[in-house]
């Protein structure tokens, strides 16, 4: 473990080599702690000793390789917000700037006689891959005791399906101190047979010691047996020069009917007025534009694992000022911050940050696509 020793006068670690030059074979590489990535690029962590401090940057993201899915995973926080990473050169941590890519689906359909050993889902442009999941999601068979005594309701632990899988989750509700039901939040995938739950007491629960507690069996669904129950993105390929071009089609033995909407991480990268209005004050009282919807809830999900199809997505609004002339028209807009959504963004309307109110609405329209960033990797 790396001992930190700081002081008067001790500095950080100088920037360092982003990839190991010494390795046989290897480019040299010069050391920085600034790396720029276009869309579509991503880097490890560097092969160092110490711990390192991220900002990832106002586009790009932390993700850690999912042991239970196989795919990168976002650590959710606020874009461009610093992480203390003490992993360091560790090749299951990255950054990766994924604007214009697609980074998750939903199943809108999950079609009917898919086989795991032959389902395969395809991309038509961008060369993302992806990896099919069939069946295997859980129901809620029967609570076989309800328990007793349960001030707070207990936390429902199941087990992980094969990699590759998606967990499966759940939460208890209680009535009268006993758990009258379990509902499933994500369904989970790819379970061979159902597993063997618990309801743990919270350990914050004021009667945790004279609790009895409750016992839950789940099963197997046979409604969504041989049905595509997720679409996991194993690369995402190059950034797409139309966003919605994108189309996953699934295939494979008798499979067939499944329906698959992609989504794709994107960002504000024009706004043109349209109509300037009047009124909307003078050339030192800039308008405050911003935007609306861009989530991913795109598609109703066929399946319900809104944790790998994104269908809770919350986008980040763009931040947008409009130029006004001295006769209170919106003359030009100009993107301060594209924002992150999982589909096209529209302008929810505009407010006055100085001035007079407004006399005639303006009408902006959003380009969406992908952005560069710059992002910061500091050895601690």
């Amino acid at each position: 473990m790396t001992l930190r020793i700081g002081g008067p006068g001790q500095s950080l670690p100088a920037p360092a080599n982003l990839y190991p030059s010494y390795l046989q074979g290897t480019p040299y590489d010069a050391p920085m702690n600034y790396v720029g990535l276009a869309a579509g690029d991503a880097i490890y962590f560097p092969g160092l000793s110490n711990d390192i401090w991220v900002n990832p940057g106002a586009y790009s993201m932390v993700q850690f390789l999912d042991p239970v899915t196989g795919v990168w995973r976002d650590i959710p926080a606020q874009r461009g917000q610093a992480y203390h990473v003490p992993v360091s050169g560790s090749q299951n941590f990255r950054v990766a700037n994924l604007t214009g890519c697609p980074v998750a689906a939903i199943i809108a359909g999950g079609g009917s006689g898919f086989a795991q050993a032959t389902a395969t889902i395809t991309s038509n442009v961008g060369g993302s891959t992806w990896q099919a999941i069939v069946g295997g999601c859980l129901t809620v068979s029967t609570i076989s005791a309800a328990g007793a005594n349960y001030n707070i309701a207990p936390l429902v632990m199941i087990p992980v399906p094969p990699s590759p899988g998606v967990q499966a989750t759940a939460h208890a509700i209680l009535a009268s101190g006993t758990v009258s039901s379990i509902v499933l939040d994500n369904v989970g995938a790819g379970y061979g047979s159902a597993p063997v739950a618990t309801l743990e007491p919270s350990p914050f629960d004021p009667n945790a010691g004279t609790i009895t507690q409750a016992t839950v069996v789940f099963a197997i669904d046979p409604a969504k047996q041989g049905k595509i129950a997720a679409a996991l993105c194993t690369y995402n390929g190059a950034p797409l020069a139309t966003l919605s071009a994108l189309t996953l089609t699934a295939a494979g033995g008798a499979g067939t009917g499944a329906t698959i909407t992609p989504l794709v991480l994107q960002s504000c990268t024009l706004a043109s007025v349209v109509a300037g209005g009047a009124g909307w004050g003078n050339a030192t009282a800039f308008a405050k534009i911003f935007s609306s919807g861009g989530g991913g809830n795109v598609s109703v999900s066929a399946i319900g694992n809104p944790a790998i199809e994104a269908t809770g997505f919350r986008p980040r609004d763009a931040v947008i000022t409009g130029t006004t002339n001295a006769g209170g028209t919106i003359t030009a807009a100009t993107i301060l911050d594209g924002g992150l959504f999982l589909s096209a963004a529209t302008v929810g309307g505009a407010i006055l940050s100085g001035g007079t109110l407004p006399t005639t609405l303006a009408s902006v329209a959003l380009t969406m696509g992908a952005q560069t960033d710059t992002i910061l990797i500091q050895p601690m």
